[in-house]
């Protein structure tokens, strides 16, 4: 007799689980449908667009490092160095 009652309670529960699985469904699409109609973009969409700036403007994002520390040096040719290995030559 307790497996029935298992069994029944595991039976609700899926019932229960498969009518909001059905709700969030049709949800969704009536806000793809009113989002299309409309033009008004959906809560969720407007909530994670106001994350993602949040995130890309909080003090620990990592940010790119400044392009306007370039220096510019002059160049020269190096001697070869007697410990060294001999240079490779390249064939042109």
């Amino acid at each position: 007799m307790r497996w029935l009652l298992r069994v029944f309670l595991l039976l609700l529960g899926l019932g229960f689980m498969l009518a909001l699985l059905c709700m969030a469904a049709l949800m969704f699409a009536f806000s793809l449908l009113r989002w299309l109609f409309t033009g008004r973009k959906p809560q969720l969409v407007l909530v994670m667009d106001s994350y993602k700036k949040w995130q890309q403007n909080s003090p620990w994002a990592p940010r790119p490092p400044a392009g306007d520390d370039i220096i510019d040096v002059p160049s020269r040719d190096i001697e070869p160095h007697p410990t060294r290995l001999p240079p490779i030559d390249k064939k042109d």
